[in-house]
């Protein structure tokens, strides 16, 4: 084929400006597939941590009602709602634990073990003990890392929790890390313990709720308070910041690759004129010698796609070579993600977005640059040096 011929001999020939295309090419490719990494990493630790740990829907009690009388049938009803995972009847409070001489502001948490693990997952970040002994231990809590830690409290001790004029002595019989700030403060006990200290009946404050698909929740939480008096709201109501984060990554992701695109473009695309510019007696020669307007519009499309495809390859084996050397470094993400390292998401398909970058990229930058050499006068072109 003519004009693969040339093209093959210009990329040959143009040793500095094929090199100048390649690497910008490569390094378009290598931030791109290092931010598809990092901002799909960066998303699944926030909903992970944030989300995920979290109930999805937290049913409140009537506008007129401090807290949910009816709480079992209640729970009975959400949960027969499909894509329901879990539900959890909570009783929470806010209020005061001492152990000796350390007093720290603490809220507890009154919960039927097997419902709350099945809503939070807790026995995952326990670190020392069985959530499941709440059930059996009606003056057990399990406390947050960082509150044991400002008690100077160990597993076994027992201390004091104060709810205004009244008081409980728990013993510590286990402790949860969920690398959040919850750890500073968080007290788990029974239900009944809980309804015990609170001294308003069997009630509960509110009812979680875990969803199959987390998204759903502002559509379930609209069908509980259409079904109900009670006051459903979604984690996208009472998390307002990483929903936002999260429903706009998108966009932001957008924006970010036409930056990208736009400034590669730019490069590969004056690169491409300068070449033509040189190789204007040569364009004038080969279209006096019977060549064609769209051969010569081919040859120059050609050489930009047949440097694309090695660009492409480069570009993701920097991206991927920089993505693993990003993840041994000591930093975090998120503050949700607490003590964990940055880790960049590495996916077989980021690969196929690479080249098909590449390749859009330098066939784009390259269409006006070869039209405006298949648009050139051979007489003028021959006489231009």
């Amino acid at each position: 084929m003519f004009e693969l011929d040339v093209a093959l001999r210009h990329i040959v020939t143009n040793r500095r400006g094929t090199a100048f295309t390649l690497i910008s090419v490569a390094i378009a490719v290598a931030i791109i597939i290092m931010s598809l990494g990092l901002t799909e990493s960066v998303s699944s630790q926030i909903i992970e941590n944030t989300v995920n740990k979290n109930p999805h829907i937290l049913i409140g009690p009537k506008e007129s009602e401090s807290y949910i009388n009816m709480y079992r049938s209640l729970s009975d009803q959400v949960g027969s709602y499909p894509g329901v995972l879990a539900v959890s009847p909570r009783l929470v409070g806010q209020g005061a634990a001492r152990f000796q001489d350390n007093v720290q502001s603490v809220e507890f948490v009154g919960v039927d073990p097997a419902l709350e693990d099945r809503l939070m997952s807790v026995q995952e970040s326990t670190i020392s003990g069985n959530f499941s002994d709440l059930r059996f231990n009606n003056r057990g809590a399990f406390l947050g890392v960082e509150l044991a830690r400002n008690l100077n409290i160990r597993e076994g001790g027992d201390f004091y929790l104060y709810l205004k004029n009244d008081s409980l002595r728990l013993k510590m019989i286990g402790i949860l890390q969920k690398d959040t700030v919850k750890d500073e403060t968080l007290v788990y006990l029974s239900l009944s313990t809980a309804q015990e200290l609170v001294a308003e009946g069997d009630v509960v404050s509110e009812i979680g709720v875990k969803l199959a698909d987390y998204t759903r929740a502002p559509a379930m939480a609209k069908k509980l308070n259409d079904a109900s008096r009670y006051k459903a709201t979604s984690w996208q109501d009472f998390s307002r910041e990483i929903a936002r984060f999260v429903g706009n990554q998108g966009v932001t992701n957008i924006l970010f690759y036409m930056f990208i695109l736009l400034i590669s473009a730019f490069v590969i695309a004056n690169t491409t004129i300068m070449v033509v510019s040189k190789r204007r007696r040569e364009i004038g020669i080969l279209m006096a010698m019977g060549a064609k307007r769209r051969s010569i519009l081919m040859i120059f499309l050609l050489e930009n796609m047949l440097i694309s495809l090695p660009a492409g390859i480069l570009g993701a084996v920097l991206g991927y070579a920089a993505a693993w050397a990003i993840t041994l470094l000591p930093l975090n993400v998120t503050s949700a993600a607490a003590g964990e390292g940055i880790v960049i998401a590495a996916r077989p398909e980021y690969f196929v977005i690479a080249l098909a970058f590449a390749l859009s990229l330098n066939f784009v930058s390259g269409l006006y640059p070869a039209y405006s050499a298949a648009r050139l006068d051979p007489v003028e072109a021959i006489g231009s040096e």
